[in-house]
């Protein structure tokens, strides 16, 4: 089935609605809502709204659709690449869209299901999963609510929501619209594959209400969707092939796609989302283990064991090069409690991080399949750490994290010399065929112009982050033209400009290296049957239009 009626926009009076107007007055006591984790500097504009519901969110996009005013929607605003960032216009916080509406088991899957509003984070509902806890379905008058809240609690079994971004404060709903991934999509896939439905207001403040698996697209590659005013919109999709790679670049588009799938990784172009539903899935004992390595080379070489030996089962294979180790060394030195680990060994010079399934109540540990791999490559298992208690895996992933955290607060430090400093991080993905190669770009190049970086991430997914750190704006501008040296081989690789940041407003200029002008024109095609007046979300993808 490839149509699907649109919902009448739920009734609010607009004038009742919390507006803050003037930019003076928004910079000066709501700047927090200037910027996201991008530090894109943002345009003037003129109002923002925090609506409470979503018939004051259907209210707002009637009245800046009837005035033709640009709307930019943020939530928790952790993205990196100035989604959230206003370019003019309006901009609405979705913050008060926080509660959870349902845990239920869906008996035709066969899984247990979350449904929640766009501002829920990723980390209370982590922590509301692992307790069991959900206060407002405790409260809820709803009778099916509590009975199927009641049965989740009464099973034995403990769940929880599998993709795994870095910034656990992101809101599910921004994590949807950025097809969000991290370190356990190396088993798990990124954000696209746990959602089961979504709630989406469209610019004229009507929704549509989209189950996975409900509705299709047509042999030619088309939707309908039918306005409350029995207007037809005609979507015609992409015909692009994705990349074979984890990626965020564009809009999704593949033949007989889900329309759920539209939105997801959308970046907020076509719709706003309101509401999410997600499926989780049992939770099972994990061991963590840090590998230590002799050089970043042992440790590509150690990726392509690890993967090769399909009897290991991993949550995640992550990377710390040998320079990432260093920053790590330092801080330990300079502040150890900070750091919460032991020391890392001097002749560590790379290390690989794993997660996987184990059996802590097994008479005997069996890590003989792991051990041989690791000796294939030239190291040693001995030579690693490993926890399984859940104190020590939180600890081992704020050790992962304390790497992009270091290198943030060195840029800091220089931005007070140089305002107009900022780290250059890449988030491109590579076939598997491609990670050697791609890594000896990255070290080479970065060496031979003297810069100071360092790599870690998602190299199970050939998804390395590699951050440069510039001393100086000569630095800066060298790194920006190594920035689109590494983009443009990863193209001809056959990867991703984006795998999991989005191109927001910040990576626009390299959405040409994929896409030619037909295609990019095929996506501007999508939006404008979506969003006629061009008004959701201006200049993320690509930049803003405005229709009569």
């Amino acid at each position: 089935m490839h149509e699907i009626v649109a919902n009448p926009a739920p009734q609010s009076d607009f004038s009742n609605i919390k507006c803050i107007e003037g930019f003076d007055r928004i910079r000066s006591e709501y700047s927090a809502y200037l910027c996201d984790e991008s530090k894109l500097t943002p345009k003037p504009f003129d109002f923002l709204f925090f609506p409470k519901d979503e018939a004051e969110l259907a209210a707002i996009l009637c009245e800046m659709q009837r005035r033709k005013i640009h709307v930019t929607i943020a939530a928790a605003r952790t993205g990196l690449v100035g989604g959230s960032v206003p370019s003019d216009g309006a901009l609405v916080s979705l913050e008060l869209l926080d509660q959870v509406q349902e845990v239920y088991f869906h008996a035709e899957s066969n899984e247990w299901r979350v449904r929640a509003q766009t501002s829920v984070s990723l980390k209370s509902l982590e922590t509301m999963l692992r307790f069991k806890q959900f206060p407002t379905l405790d409260q809820s008058t709803d009778a099916a609510v509590k009975r199927n809240l009641a049965q989740f609690k009464e099973n034995a079994e403990h769940f929880f929501y599998p993709p795994d971004p870095t910034e656990m404060s992101a809101s599910l709903g921004g994590s949807v619209v950025t097809n969000a991934s991290g370190a356990r999509t190396y088993r798990y896939g990124p954000t696209r594959a746990w959602v089961r439905g979504l709630r989406v207001y469209l610019a004229n403040g009507e929704y549509l209400d989209i189950p996975r698996g409900k509705y299709f697209a047509s042999p030619a590659g088309q939707f309908v969707v039918w306005t409350s005013k029995g207007e037809a919109c005609n979507i015609t999709i992409p015909d692009y092939a994705q990349p074979k790679t984890k990626s965020t670049a564009g809009l999704f588009a593949e033949p007989d796609m889900d329309l759920v799938d539209l939105f997801i990784g959308s970046e907020g172009v076509l719709g706003v989302v309101t509401s999410v539903e997600v499926a989780l899935v049992k939770k099972e004992d994990k061991v963590s283990i840090i590998q230590f390595l002799d050089s970043d080379e042992q440790a590509v070489q150690l990726t392509l064991a690890l993967r090769a030996e399909k009897r290991l089962q991993l949550d995640f294979l992550e990377f710390y090069s040998g320079n990432a180790l260093n920053l790590l060394r330092n801080l330990q030195k300079t502040e150890p409690s900070t750091v919460g680990m032991p020391v890392i060994p001097d002749d560590a010079k790379s290390a690989i991080f794993i997660e996987m399934s184990f059996d802590p109540h097994a008479a005997q540990l069996d890590f003989s399949i792991l051990e041989k791999v690791v000796a294939s490559c030239g190291a040693d298992l001995a030579r690693s750490w490993a926890g399984y208690e859940s104190r020590e895996l939180d600890r081992f992933k704020v050790f992962r994290h304390m790497v992009p955290e270091t290198i943030n607060s060195i840029l800091a430090e220089r931005k007070k010399q140089y305002p107009g400093i900022h780290k250059l991080g890449t988030d491109m993905a590579v076939p598997d065929e491609h990670l050697e190669e791609i890594w000896a770009l990255y070290k080479s190049r970065c060496d031979a112009l003297g810069l100071e970086w360092a790599a870690f991430g998602h190299i199970g997914n050939n998804h390395i982050h590699v951050n440069i750190m510039p001393r100086n704006m000569d630095e800066l501008e060298k790194g920006m033209q190594l920035y689109a040296e590494f983009a443009k081989k990863t193209v001809e690789f056959g990867g991703a400009v984006s795998a999991e940041h989005g191109i927001g407003k910040i990576k626009s200029h390299f959405l040409p290296l994929m896409f030619t002008p037909v295609q990019i024109q095929q996506m501007r095609n999508v939006k404008q049957a979506l969003d006629p007046k061009g008004l959701l979300n201006p200049n993320n993808i690509f930049p803003a239009e405005v229709h009569a």
